[in-house]
């Protein structure tokens, strides 16, 4: 049993990758850890998605073939879906959130990594928060979204985690803001933690009140007085 997850069964992970190095060679890094995690062969995460934990990808250079897995897997199977790259995450063009896994890290920080992400505790990088820091003047569209993100909450947070801290502002649930953000609830829950550590908080009424001192949301009823 893994002390850190509880389980006694061994996270199933898929590895989309065009190199056939990396693949050799993360199997080769987690082999001494299999009672903890396990790297499936694509046969098999395509024929039992359900039992995926996580997907891991390289998103630098796929072919078709390797994005039409990915595609696949996403569709077909609650695993969460991990960036795994060399390249930083800052210099990964990708749409949305997700979480991010260096290659770089020890076989050891990265069996602790996709335990944690698993579990939902994951704390570490995601795509869009490394990409707040060189975010691009704002399309039309999204410029009053923008000039909404008071100058005093950007100190702090990333344009993403204003966002969402505005909307728990406005009384919705991880899952409504996901819905709304267009985001997975584990990212959502990842960008909340993140957030909270940055505010201070511990709590969802703490981080309304950290908010409204800083300009994001309006007060609600409740908070009144």
């Amino acid at each position: 049993m893994s002390e850190t997850t509880g389980r006694t069964a061994p996270l199933k992970i898929a590895l989309v990758d065009d190199s056939d190095l990396a693949t050799a060679g993360l199997r080769a890094l987690l082999e001494p850890f299999a009672e903890r995690v396990l790297l499936v062969e694509h046969r098999e995460a395509i024929a039992r998605p359900d039992a995926l934990d996580v997907v891991l990808y390289e998103p630098l250079g796929l072919c078709g073939t390797a994005e039409s897995l990915l595609r696949d897997l996403q569709r077909s199977s609650a695993a969460q879906t991990a960036v795994f790259s060399w390249a930083e995450p800052a210099q990964l063009p990708l749409p949305t959130a997700r979480p991010y896994l260096s290659k770089r890290v020890t076989a050891s920080r990265l069996v602790v990594d996709l335990e944690d992400l698993v579990a939902g505790r994951f704390a570490g990088e995601t795509i869009d928060q490394a990409q707040g820091a060189r975010d691009p003047e704002p399309a039309p569209e999204e410029a009053a979204g923008a000039a909404a993100r008071p100058e005093a909450a950007l100190k702090v947070l990333t344009a993403r985690e204003c966002d969402i801290v505005s909307l728990i502002v406005a009384g919705m649930s991880n899952r409504e803001i996901g819905d709304e953000l267009a985001l997975s609830i584990n990212s959502v829950k990842t960008y909340i933690r993140t957030a909270y550590r940055k505010m201070g908080v511990q709590r969802r009424t703490q981080a309304m009140l950290w908010a409204l001192e800083h300009g994001l949301g309006e007060r609600p009823e409740a908070l009144v007085g």
